[in-house]
């Protein structure tokens, strides 16, 4: 296509139909929030409830789900990859995540001992970027929302005791990411049976 024949209509046509495959891909994939939302969630309960025990040198084993839910997330992508193509959008969000992962590993298992008790709430913080990337992204106000709830949540977490924060993180990795995942789910879902 000559970029002379590129008129305003098929442009806005061509972004919309980015952002729709988009949207699309992203509502497919529900069942990656679910399962982080879960992961999250069930590690963060176990390391309040180990603390609460007194078991304070090995509370953190919980965390070592995250890595195996990082591999899990990297093959699960990696093969629907193959099923359907990418496009910018899905670029930028996927880099974002990949990055804010790393992130997200390296001052859990790193930096932890230097951040202490402001681990949580910057956690948090970097979860809340990459979720609110997102909804912006795709242009889903549930996404966009949930990332805003995050946020909020992580200057709560700074306001409380260190004790409690993992108890927050799964209040909020519950309400923020596996609810709306199951929202996205079911959205796709009845959208498919639709067509």
């Amino acid at each position: 296509m000559d970029n002379n024949d590129l008129t305003p209509e098929r442009s806005l046509e061509l972004i919309t139909q980015v952002i729709t495959q988009a949207r699309s891909r992203f509502q497919e994939n529900g069942f990656i929030y679910m399962f982080w939302g879960a992961l999250v969630a069930i590690a963060t309960i176990s390391q309040f409830f180990m603390l609460k025990s007194g078991l304070y040198n090995t509370s953190w084993y919980p965390y070592m789900l995250m890595p195996l839910g990082g591999i899990f997330s990297f093959i699960y992508f990696y093969r629907r990859k193959s099923d359907r193509g990418r496009n910018q959008i899905n670029k930028i969000v996927s880099t974002c995540w990949i990055f804010l992962s790393f992130n997200l590993l390296i001052l859990g298992f790193v930096f932890s001992h230097v951040l202490k008790e402001n681990l949580m709430p910057i956690l948090l913080i970097l979860m809340s970027i990459g979720t609110i990337v997102s909804g912006i992204s795709i242009k889903s106000s549930l996404i966009l929302f949930s990332g805003i709830f995050i946020n909020f949540s992580a200057f709560i977490c700074f306001a409380i005791d260190w004790m409690y924060q993992p108890l927050l993180m799964s209040v909020v990795s519950v309400v923020a990411i596996l609810i709306p995942g199951i929202v996205l789910m079911i959205k796709y879902n009845k959208q498919k049976e639709n067509v």
